[in-house]
């Protein structure tokens, strides 16, 4: 049988033309099998699948060689190089032919595993923010109550000497404008701090000598020089901050330190009316 299908007439001719088409199918689908058998190794169910594929799909579309090489050429030269052509055509109809991608999407519980530190660092990272923050409004709030006041300033301590410098327990009351009290000197309790500051309203009294005793000039509230109370609108005596003797024989008055003055009516200067 002559090679050059194009030389053949009739049957002869038509016979040739199928069996062409046949090789170029075997060629086509023995290549695609070479191909997929990798893939086969990694996942047999894709390669099942790709196998029913293969038997339900029709074969691989290498027709049009064949078409062109139906249409016979005036001349013997013309017949090869459409010969030649339509071989090169199958060949890389042939070659184009690969397996087809697949993708296997994960499930919910491995989704969720992959998910599970992400959310872990976002929880342990928005825990670490709140247990900072709420470190650092803890030591502001501490601070802020429990204030520390230098010694000399109105809050902290006041070092007024050695007892011997103290005046004398009828000497009249020497005033410390910055630690805001009086300071006397007295027979049954020892030195005292009375605040400067009235218990009525809040004003500031002063000391009046003529009258040998304390007396607010907003509401007339009247105090002895140890601050009891003796008359007026104010609820108690004076209040005092604590005095006290440190080592060496120095006394210290701590302005951070109040005591509140016992009621008005337990005061023994109270002046009862007739």
């Amino acid at each position: 049988m002559a090679d050059n299908p194009t030389d053949l007439s009739g049957d002869d001719r038509e016979k040739r033309i199928a069996e062409l088409k046949a090789k170029m199918q075997a060629s086509a689908k023995k290549t695609k099998v070479q191909e997929a058998a990798p893939a086969a190794k990694t996942n047999v169910k894709a390669v099942a699948a790709t196998a029913v594929e293969d038997k339900a799909a029709p074969a691989p579309a290498v027709v049009q060689p064949s078409s062109e090489v139906s249409v016979a050429p005036k001349s013997a030269s013309n017949g090869a190089a459409s010969n030649g052509a339509a071989a090169a055509m199958a060949l890389a109809g042939a070659a184009t032919v690969t397996a087809a991608p697949f993708f296997i999407e994960d499930s919910p519980e491995v989704k969720a595993r992959k998910d599970r530190p992400r959310r872990e660092f976002l929880t342990y990272a928005r825990g670490g923010a709140l247990g900072l923050l709420a470190l650092q409004s803890g030591v502001g709030l501490f601070f802020f109550m429990m204030p520390r006041f230098k010694a000399g300033e109105f809050g902290g301590v006041f070092f007024i000497g050695p007892e011997s410098s103290l005046p004398s327990t009828d000497a009249p009351p020497d005033p410390n404008t910055s630690g805001k009290f009086w300071l006397v000197n007295t027979v049954d309790e020892g030195p005292k701090a009375l605040y400067m500051v009235c218990t009525h309203l809040g004003c500031l009294y002063k000391w009046e000598q003529a009258n040998n005793r304390f007396e607010c000039p907003c509401h007339g509230s009247k105090f002895t020089r140890e601050g009891l109370y003796i008359e007026g609108p104010a609820p108690r005596s004076l209040d005092t901050f604590i005095v006290t003797v440190i080592e060496g024989g120095e006394v210290a008055v701590d302005t951070g330190k109040k005591e509140l003055g016992a009621p008005s009516s337990e005061s023994p200067a109270r002046v009862i009316p007739a």
